[in-house]
């Protein structure tokens, strides 16, 4: 099911009416309404900041894990306003925590579904706290580390952070195990963090092309670009500088010489984007030498 939500879109997951259904027949349904007008705060809490921080949210889909949303531009929005909006679902839903018990007393929520209310707040707050993308608290710690670290470092630490912390929760469901108990949501959950973020080190060439296009979308709104030199050897793999290119710049490519001496070439990024697409695993060197033969024979006889 799709709404339309001014210039995006709202999808709700197929399987949600399902699940809302099988907890009607089943006397829970009172309790998920409880559990999805949660979801719904911190969702909400999302929205209202991207609306604050003027980024176009394209399109919200509601899944019985979340919300994925969807924002063409994000990559190229600066750190600051990428941890404010992932700080703000979970701020949406401390705010419904503290006023929960102000609900209990003017009636919005009936004394047996306050508990739950709460329960429900809370969970969403811890779980999305945690440190791992593509959870809320990896999010703001990814932007964090941007501001300091180039982007495949990033990436990469926040990727590990994931792994550990997916391992810990598959851990705690063998500890349960242990003592008796089956509790699978720990074990879901933590295979869920590890598949993202194996998911997270492949994705440099989609990162990429992604971030082109929200640099498009922001040269038509500023007509103003950064520009960001960069150098490296020759010997490099095009898919080895992916992500240690910032988002939202235009890239000049100097390319040096194995002892880093001498400037053989520069690549722009027009002739970089082509070399991505259709010889990725080529060196920058060769980039130079189908692309531009002229600057590199004028560098080489200096």
């Amino acid at each position: 099911m799709t709404l339309r939500m001014g210039n995006g879109r709202v999808k709700v997951h197929p399987l949600l009416p399902l699940i809302l259904a099988v907890g009607a027949v089943s006397g829970m349904g009172k309790r998920l309404l409880v559990s999805l007008a949660s979801l719904a705060l911190h969702e909400a809490g999302h929205l209202l900041a991207a609306r604050g921080l003027r980024l176009r949210v394209e399109e919200l889909e509601i899944t019985p894990l979340g919300g994925l949303m969807t924002i063409p531009d994000l990559k190229a929005a600066p750190p600051l306003h990428r941890f404010l909006l992932a700080a703000a679902g979970p701020l949406a839903n401390l705010c419904g925590l503290a006023l929960s018990p102000l609900l209990y007393r003017q009636g919005v929520i009936p004394f047996e579904l306050t508990g739950a209310f709460i329960h429900a707040n809370l969970t969403l707050l811890l779980v999305n706290l945690l440190p791992a993308q593509p959870l809320d608290g990896g999010q703001m710690l990814g932007s964090v580390m941007s501001r300091f670290f180039p982007e495949r470092e990033t990436a990469r630490w926040t990727s590990l952070t994931s792994s550990v912390i997916g391992l810990i929760l598959c851990g705690l469901t063998l500890f349960f195990a242990i003592q008796g108990k089956i509790v699978f949501a720990p074990a879901f959950g933590g295979l869920y963090l590890l598949y993202a973020a194996a998911v997270e080190g492949r994705q440099d060439t989609a990162k990429y092309i992604t971030s082109l296009i929200a640099r498009r979308q922001k040269l038509e709104r500023q007509m103003v670009l950064p520009v960001e030199m960069v150098a490296a050897g020759a010997e490099m793999p095009v898919h080895s500088l992916l992500g240690r290119l910032t988002p939202g710049k235009y890239h000049m490519i100097h390319v040096l010489s194995p002892d880093g001496m001498t400037r053989l070439g520069v690549i722009e990024e027009k002739a970089f984007c082509e070399a991505v697409l259709s010889r990725h695993d080529e060196s920058l060197g060769s980039i130079l030498t189908y692309d531009n033969p002229t600057s590199r024979e004028m560098s080489l006889t200096r």
